[in-house]
């Protein structure tokens, strides 16, 4: 009997026993269903203050990608691996671009200068309304154009200059027919400032073209200034590998005679060839022209007193260096003067007047003319 009831007591507390482990178990349960965040599980070693999704973390079974340090947006040019590299030197040795520089440059030892005066070279348009006989301006028919210009350009092989320094040609279709039927020259240029002006024809290249139209000083004019009467042409040439600068002039006529402003062009006139010798000292440099005054005129002492210039003319008589006749006499009126430089000298004995006839002052249908004279380098 008593062994019954200690089997029954036990049975007892065992089933006491199990319910309470039971509850336990079911308060813990229902505590992680809350949703408590403030609880950490012991067996967690996240840190809870790092933002990372746990799930997103690196397997460490896996190799680490290669960190990659360009830049996404900076382009790069893919390599051919087919293109040949560029040569840092050249191959071969390369050509001056200027042939005038190559060592075995070809240069012209002399050149000839010529100047010479047209006489009203116009064509066959009226340009200023009048144009009759007793008017400055004349109009031509087709066949004397055409004569006038065959006529000239006759004379002007007969001087047979490599450059011709030309005065009272009109216009540009006038020194373009001129210089078409000559067939002798490669480059022209036409002042064309008055009604007729200063030209320039020429072998080899023109480099640069001034017509001087800027004021000048004039002490005997109004106001103390005045300008040339005509384009002061100044033309640079490239010729035979040889820098040459020409100036054509044509200085105040003297009908309706004006000496203080011929005397004023004459003084500009050598201020500026004298500052193109200072700037070119390597340059043959040449004027020449119709200069409307004499030898031993005030117009002429502005270079003929000068060291600075020479007249090629100067050795010959009086009369062997006439170009003009004016009532009754023959006179020098055209010049060619050397600026004296180191690019070039006056070949002594070269000047010469061409004209048609030894007693005449004048060449084709031209009332002047011309002279020439030969230059060396």
């Amino acid at each position: 009997m008593n062994k019954l009831l200690f089997l029954v007591t036990k049975i007892l507390a065992v089933l006491v026993l199990s319910v309470f482990i039971s509850g336990l178990s079911g308060c813990e349960e229902t505590y992680e269903n809350t949703g408590n965040t403030d609880v950490v599980d012991p067996t967690d070693t996240t840190d809870p203050t790092d933002p990372t999704d746990p799930t997103e973390q690196a397997d460490p079974t896996e190799p680490a990608e290669p960190t990659d340090t360009t830049d996404p947006t900076e382009p790069t040019e893919p390599t051919d691996p087919t293109e040949p590299a560029e040569p840092t030197e050249p191959t071969e040795p390369t050509e001056p671009e200027d042939p005038c520089l190559a060592p075995d440059a070809e240069k012209i030892n002399s050149v000839i200068i010529g100047t010479y005066n047209t006489h009203l070279f116009f064509d066959k348009v009226c340009d200023t309304g009048h144009c009759s006989s007793s008017d400055f301006e004349s109009v031509l028919s087709d066949s004397e154009y055409n004569t006038k210009v065959k006529d000239l350009a006759d004379s002007v092989k007969k001087i047979g200059a490599d450059i011709i320094l030309l005065q009272e040609v009109e216009k540009d279709s006038c020194l373009q027919d001129l210089f078409g039927k000559t067939g002798t020259y490669e480059d022209c240029f036409l002042g064309e400032k008055e009604t007729v002006d200063t030209a320039v024809m020429t072998k080899g290249k023109i480099t640069y073209k001034n017509k001087h139209p800027e004021q000048i000083e004039c002490a005997g004019c109004d106001g103390g200034k005045t300008t040339f009467s005509r384009a002061f042409l100044e033309t640079h040439i490239e010729l035979g590998c040889r820098k040459i600068i020409v100036f054509s002039a044509h200085f105040k006529s003297k009908a309706d005679d004006d000496a203080q402003r011929r005397l004023a062009e004459a003084a500009a006139a050598a201020k500026i060839l004298k500052k193109r010798a200072e700037e070119n000292p390597g340059a043959l440099i040449v004027m020449g022209g119709d200069l409307n005054d004499e030898p031993g005129s005030d117009t002429l002492k502005s270079f003929e007193n000068d060291s600075a210039f020479l007249r090629v003319a100067a050795e010959l008589s009086s009369k062997d260096q006439a170009t003009y006749y004016y009532r009754g006499d023959a006179i020098a009126l055209d010049h060619i003067f050397l600026v004296k430089t180191d690019g070039g000298k006056y070949k002594t004995g070269s000047a010469e007047v061409v004209k048609d006839a030894p007693s005449y002052y004048s060449l084709g249908s031209s009332d002047h003319a011309a002279l020439k004279a030969t230059f060396e380098f």
